[in-house]
């Protein structure tokens, strides 16, 4: 497995070694893997919001007929469901 040297902030040396202490995690290295894992979930599921939103957009352009937003997070959660949902189905 390859190696990194990463240097962290004081605060974070000590989330990391708090989080090890408490059992959560077997050592550092684990909750590094962890946190990159999370990252990087988060960076796919921003990009399938974003590629569901542009869907919308594009769809209410070519219908011509205006629709009034009024949560936008609600709408953005609501993309991502359907954006995962037809990234399983297409799996």
């Amino acid at each position: 497995m390859p190696t990194q040297n990463v240097n962290l902030t004081p605060q974070l040396d000590r989330f990391v070694k708090e989080v090890v202490e408490s059992g959560q995690f077997n050592n550092a290295s684990e909750v590094h893997r962890a946190a990159l894992a999370a990252m990087a979930k988060e960076r796919e599921e921003r990009e399938l919001r974003l590629v569901r939103l542009r869907q919308e957009i594009q769809l209410g352009l070519d219908s011509g007929a205006p629709v009034e937003v009024t949560d936008l997070d609600a709408l953005m959660d609501e993309c991502l469901d359907e954006a995962l949902s037809e990234s399983r189905e297409n799996a």
